[in-house]
């Protein structure tokens, strides 16, 4: 179940989702959702439906090679910290002014 939970994490941050987004469109709590993408809490079926029309793919998705995912899981996660520190390094600058 945890590669299903990273598929899922992958998708909500290609979206820019967060995870009380999900929990919200779910009807579940943050913590519950968080343990999905952890793979902790083992998902249904429906659930796993719900999740798909969510960000709009074919419920195979969860099943496909994990793999490559994890890499551009990896990737996504690069950019965003890339993003972050540009963000944080702009914000030190306009303050010094």
């Amino acid at each position: 179940m945890k590669d299903i939970g990273i598929k899922i994490k992958l998708l909500r941050i290609k979206e820019q989702k967060r995870q009380f987004h999900l929990a919200n469109a779910l009807g579940i709590s943050i913590p519950a959702y968080s343990k999905i993408e952890a793979g902790i809490t083992d998902i249904n079926t429906s659930r796993l439906r719900e999740i798909a029309s969510y960000f709009n793919v074919d419920p195979s998705y969860f099943f496909e090679d994990t793999d490559s995912i994890k890499e551009e899981l990896k990737v996504q996660k690069a950019l965003v910290n890339e993003l972050s520190m540009k963000l944080i390094a702009a914000l030190e600058y306009k303050t010094s002014i």
